[in-house]
Parts: structure tokens; sequence; C-alpha cells
């Protein structure tokens, strides 16, 4: 029982300190991987987060554009993403518009494809269809008039 205390403490640590994404990310590319060698990096899994820039309903899911942000052990993206870096993340799941309002994603998938924008600029775009996702909430929710519980906040209205 003892050994069972002595033990314990140290399994919550590396739990913690543990990818999102499991042993999926231990294989996965980063996004400078993949844009200094793009012909390799087709196919090939990667790991991408950031704030969501745009995002669109599709018949079979949701399209979110991230600005590529880098990512921390939990692969959570920092507040502040790279406009000339950015990924188009396909999501096989239809994710309401209000969840992707004021938030951060971080994504694991397969490159589709890379391109290379220079209209405005020298933008590098990575479209990658997600495996596995997650949402991270940025700031709290504005003020619902409806008194809805939204992202586990409750306001009263007095």
């Amino acid at each position: 029982m003892l050994k069972l205390f002595k033990v314990l403490p140290l399994a919550l640590l590396l739990t913690a300190c543990a990818s999102t994404f499991g042993d999926q990310a231990k294989d996965a590319i980063t996004y400078q991987e993949a844009i200094q060698s793009p012909s390799n990096a087709l196919g090939k899994t990667i790991i991408v987060g950031g704030p969501i820039i745009s995002y669109n309903q599709t018949a079979t899911g949701t399209q979110i554009e991230i600005a590529n942000a880098p990512l921390n052990d939990q692969d959570a993206p920092s507040i502040h993403g790279n406009s000339s870096q950015r990924a188009i993340i396909n999501i096989p799941e239809t994710i309401p518009s209000e969840q992707l309002q004021n938030v951060r994603i971080s994504a694991i998938g397969t490159i589709k494809d890379l391109a290379e924008m220079t209209r405005y600029g020298n933008t590098k775009i990575i479209m990658i269809s997600a495996q596995q996702h997650r949402i991270w909430r940025t700031t709290k929710p504005m003020f619902d008039p409806n008194n809805k519980e939204r992202y586990g906040y409750k306001y009263q209205v007095e």
C-alpha cells in the first residue's frame, strides 16, 4: 500500500504533462517541418493550433481557418497566431457556431494539401483532415441576454 502512495503522484504528474492527442502525437510533424519540405509532408500526421480566423459549416462537417501559433506540451496554442502561417482544418462533425467564438483550437490530422498565397503577402496554408481536435477557451463569453448557460458560465440578470 505504501508503494502505491509513492507511485501515484508520479503517475499523475506524467499524465498532466502528456499531449492532448496521446500516442498519435509522437509521430506528428510540426507546421514548420511541413512548410520546409512540402513534397514530403503530404499524407503525414501534423499537429496545429491557434486562434480561429474564420469557420464555415459544410454538409459534411466544419471547416476552420486558424493563424498558426506555438503549442505548449499539452498542445494548447498560444493566444497570438502568425497570420502568414495558416491552416485550414476540416473536422468531420458539425460544431455549433457559438462554440467557435472567442476560442483557440488545436487539432491532429493528415495533411491533404499545401499552398502559398502571395496576393496579400507571403502566406503559407496547410489543409488538414482532422482526426481529433480540442477547443481552448480564450476568454469568458460576453453577456448573454437570454441568461443561458454558455461555456460553463452562468450570468444572472438583476
